[in-house]
């Protein structure tokens, strides 16, 4: 049994030791709700026509495929028009859906407005 301690604890010690030099990691959790506001923000900030009343996460898919991996964070958002739009008035209230592709980086994920989101 004293023998089995020593053996469990290099096999074990060996087992960190390959993992960090094969780069070997787990998968970086997704994208927040407040990385898709911030992309919603950044995207429609100029010219300021809308509102962000509310974002809601519906669903998100993680895809992995050559060397990269990109995921798909789908989306509920309310805005307010601020001016006139068509023949929408302002102060008019929509609900749509959409998704924001976001790929993965060494600083985090990079969202379709070209910032990096850290993982936290």
């Amino acid at each position: 049994m004293k023998r089995l301690i020593p053996s469990l604890f290099l096999l074990l010690a060996f087992g960190f030791a390959v993992g960090e030099f094969t780069g070997c990691k787990g998968t970086p959790p997704p994208p927040t709700e407040q990385d898709a506001i911030a992309v919603w923000k950044n995207i429609s900030q100029a010219p300021h026509l809308r509102d962000l009343v509310e974002l809601k996460k519906t669903n998100g898919q993680m895809e992995k495929g050559d060397g990269s991996e990109t995921y798909v964070l789908y989306y509920q958002a309310t805005v307010k028009d601020l001016v006139q739009l068509g023949n929408r008035a302002p102060g008019t209230i929509e609900t749509y859906t959409g998704n924001f592709p976001f790929q993965w980086t060494e600083k985090g994920w990079m969202g379709p407005d070209n910032h990096i989101y850290p993982v936290h």
